[in-house]
């Protein structure tokens, strides 16, 4: 079994026995509320894509190669969103900001050395909620990254900019809620430390 450290050390690992992917990363806890960019948006992003700077956690692997360990472990890609989603999210008569995000279920948790792994949702907050809204679904989206570079690997809406999104916002409530997801600093290590990112995709057996 690796070791913590050697999990940190490696930039990406294609478990299959445990069903899960795990990769590098680097913690942001402010990033999320950044001037000047996508606020409150991205969880996970690849560290040379061009939203890692919101992210709260800036990833080693691309987005790309990412999906491709996905589908190693049998995930399926939803492809049930449009750019129009991300596009058009201001033009009311566009039913395209209104769909959620749909392909296999995937459980997102954190570790990092003196931490077992936690949630993702017990690392973040949402107005008005008691528990952040989180339904991830790896999406796909592989083929908009020509339009948004996003470098994007999880995204907190059904955002078509996104390899995995959140099913339970559409981008119509970002547009009308505003930005509603925050980090919780005060349970992250301290910035630009090391964790490790856990993908679990929750796929049928054979």
């Amino acid at each position: 079994m690796l070791t913590a450290a050697l999990l940190l050390a490696t930039t990406l690992v294609i478990d299959k026995p445990h069903g899960e992917v795990r990769f590098g990363a680097v913690v942001q806890p402010d990033a999320m509320s950044r001037m000047f960019g996508v606020q409150g948006h991205h969880a996970i992003v690849w560290r040379g894509g061009k939203s890692a700077k919101w992210a709260l956690f800036a990833a080693d692997p691309s987005d790309h190669d990412v999906r491709v360990a996905l589908d190693s472990l049998g995930a399926h890609r939803g492809e049930n969103l449009t750019p129009d989603a991300w596009n058009k999210r201001d033009d009311r008569s566009s039913p395209e900001p209104d769909k959620r995000v749909e392909g296999t279920p995937v459980d997102v948790f954190v570790e990092w050395p003196g931490q077992a792994r936690v949630p993702l949702a017990s690392l973040l907050e949402e107005k008005g909620h008691a528990s952040p809204l989180l339904d991830f679904r790896y999406g796909g989206n592989e083929r908009f990254q020509s339009e948004f570079q996003s470098g994007c690997i999880v995204c907190l809406y059904s955002c078509p900019g996104g390899a995995v999104g959140n099913h339970a916002h559409p981008i119509r409530d970002y547009v009308r809620d505003g930005v509603v997801y925050t980090s919780r600093p005060n349970r992250l290590p301290r910035a630009g430390s090391r964790v490790t990112i856990i993908l679990k995709p929750r796929t049928e057996g054979p």
